[in-house]
């Protein structure tokens, strides 16, 4: 969305995701789907024919019921085109595997809200070692426990999804203590890894960088409190001439 990955689905079982996308509104808006085969029960690859995609963007007014049949649609999502493009009794399996990965995009406007300045207007960040610095520097943090540390590098975040989500998130500096402090802290933070254990990926053309450890894990993850793991991704971009976390 907007250049920022927001989801990945395996789909060979099939699978249904709902997603808010507040925080990845940039009021002229790209949705882009890349769709990559699967194995079948069968034992041969998927074709676009096997593929089967359904989707809406809707828009939600506050204390909607979000249900398939709520909210006002923005747009449909489906790959017909793509299907009807193609012919799999005409082509070898091998043509068929070159057809992946399939890609399309869909375009529609939104209003109100708008993190262009994130986004699509922010500085590109060419160094990738200085992501990895920056992440050693959030892992120090975590390790010391240093909550008002924490929050200066989660600051943007907060502010983002503050304006976002007004209703959920009125006061940020509290959500933000009952998380940490409460909940992710007393569970015993993960701190126990290196420089080379940690995988830095560009997304929005390298203004928004995806952080996480080998071989994917979240950044943030604790060990748990009577069983219940805490796992937050991490993403990272310049704010203010310096990197910070944004979502």
């Amino acid at each position: 969305m907007n250049g920022l990955c927001v989801f990945r689905i395996d789909a060979a079982k099939g699978s249904s995701v709902t997603y808010p996308l507040n925080t990845e509104l940039a009021g002229d808006n790209s949705l882009k789907l890349v769709l990559y085969p699967v194995l079948l029960d069968t034992g041969i690859l998927s074709t676009p024919a096997d593929i089967v995609v359904e989707g809406a963007i809707k828009r939600y007014n506050s204390g909607d019921v979000t249900g398939p049949e709520c909210g006002d649609l923005l747009m449909s999502i489906d790959i017909e085109d793509i299907q009807a493009a193609f012919d799999p009794e005409a082509l070898s399996v091998q043509q068929l595997k070159d057809l992946f990965p399939l890609t399309k995009t869909f375009s529609f406007e939104s209003e109100g809200i708008s993190f262009k300045n994130r986004l699509i207007d922010a500085q590109i960040i060419t160094d990738k070692k200085e992501v990895i610095e920056y992440a050693i520097k959030l892992r120090d943090i975590i390790k010391r426990q240093d909550l008002e540390s924490l929050y200066k590098e989660y600051q943007p975040k907060l502010d983002d999804y503050t304006l976002a989500y007004p209703e959920e998130f009125p006061e940020p500096e509290i959500w933000f203590a009952n998380l940490f402090r409460d909940d992710f802290f007393p569970g015993g933070p993960v701190v126990e890894f290196e420089r080379d254990d940690i995988v830095a990926r560009p997304w929005c053309d390298g203004r928004i960088w995806e952080v996480f450890r080998k071989p994917y894990q979240p950044f943030f993850m604790n060990k748990g409190l009577d069983g219940d793991i805490n796992m937050i991704e991490l993403y990272v971009g310049r704010v203010d001439g310096k990197l910070k976390i944004i979502r």
